[in-house]
């Protein structure tokens, strides 16, 4: 029978406050193919589509079970400690030679995303492999995958990089992906966000909200057009491979570094109208920001309401104590914007932004301050 560590694995079971981990069943069969039927679950994961019957069938008694039994895995089906409902899957790989790492896989039903579960399982496996001599714990996902990345957090494993082909594609080349990690030195705690989520912000007229991979379109049109193009810094304009980069990574980067990219909306369509970008830099509590609006919907104002939607939840949300943003001396739009919003100027630096002709412009500078309480 598979043994890791003189630890029997074929019939081991794990507890957590809420849930238990134990191995595969037959009977897990009927669950599994129902969980697995929607289409949702399927975005970031290597398996059939449609997922069939035998599909699931296969996997609780085959794939499921192997791992346990050649000592190499730990594949668990997740359940609710008080109800034996059947909710995910976690799994712990276990690595060959000492140097390697172990990895945790795992999947959520979607009716039960967002109460903890997923954190939870993980938590518990990191647990048992730490606790056993495992020096150190792997959690990669799809760069995209803000949701596992965010899981990966909560259950103390801190971000490291982002490895290019490191994953299974589905019908095509490898894929990038992020990697956390935990190690036996690191403590039992959660890792905090770099910036807190950000429910949609509205006044009625426009919407702020975090930016999503579909939105890439937006990005690449408020590149893209005359002004940005002639306000920005080189005449090259933006790729849809790099819209869709930078869209596809901004989840990941709210969480894990000092820049979020977040976008303007109309609020009563929905449709997306330009950007906002926060950067942290300098001194502690400054937050830069950058922003842009696409040319159907420049001259109704929306620049100056994101920004004063944004300034009311970064103080309020967050430990920033100052906002900054700069423009080209000649960019009057710009400036009106941010004196609009409350930004105060502050003056005016020197052949500081590149043109697109390789000449330099001054820079005007604008600030703004956490409210005295």
């Amino acid at each position: 029978m598979g043994q890791w560590q003189g630890i029997e694995l074929e019939g081991l079971v794990l507890h957590s406050g809420r849930l238990t981990l134990r191995p595969w069943q037959p009977a897990d069969a009927v669950a599994v193919q129902a969980i697995l039927a929607d289409e949702r679950i399927h975005r970031y994961l290597p398996m059939p589509w449609p997922y069939t019957a035998e599909d699931a069938r296969h996997f609780v008694t085959g794939p499921g079970q192997d791992g346990r039994l050649a000592g190499t895995r730990l594949d668990c089906a997740v359940a609710e400690n008080t109800t034996g409902r059947l909710v995910g899957s976690a799994s712990l790989r276990l690595p060959v030679a000492s140097y390697d790492a172990a990895e945790i896989g795992f999947w959520l039903a979607p009716a039960d995303w967002g109460n903890g579960y997923a954190t939870e399982a993980v938590r518990t496996l990191a647990r048992f492999g730490l606790g056993n001599g495992l020096a150190r714990v792997e959690i990669r996902c799809e760069v995209p995958d803000a949701a596992s990345a965010a899981v990966a957090l909560r259950a103390g494993f801190g971000f490291e990089a982002v490895r290019r082909a490191v994953l299974p594609g589905r019908d095509g080349p490898p894929l990038d992906g992020a990697v956390f990690a935990r190690t036996a030195a690191d403590p039992d705690a959660a890792v905090p966000p770099a910036w807190p989520p950000l429910a949609e912000l509205s006044d009625g007229v426009v919407t702020v909200r975090q930016t999503r991979p579909k939105d890439w379109p937006v990005l690449l049109a408020e590149a893209n057009n005359d002004a940005a193009l002639g306000w920005g810094f080189s005449a090259e304009p933006m790729t849809e491979a790099a819209a869709r980069q930078r869209a596809d990574r901004a989840g990941l980067d709210r969480l894990v570094s000092g820049q979020n990219a977040l976008l303007i909306c109309d609020a009563a369509s929905g449709a997306g109208a330009g950007i906002l970008g926060l950067r942290r830099f300098g001194p502690p509590g400054v937050v830069a920001i950058g922003y842009g609006v696409i040319p159907e919907f420049r001259g109704r104002g929306f620049t100056t309401r994101a920004l004063r939607l944004l300034a009311g939840w970064a103080f309020n949300q967050t430990p920033t104590a100052r906002l900054e943003l700069g423009c080209k001396v000649d960019n009057v739009a710009s400036a009106r914007a941010a004196t609009s919003a409350g930004f105060r100027a502050e003056g005016r630096r020197s052949g500081r932004l590149r043109n697109p002709d390789g000449s330099y412009s001054d820079e005007l500078i604008f600030g703004l301050t956490r409210p005295a309480d």
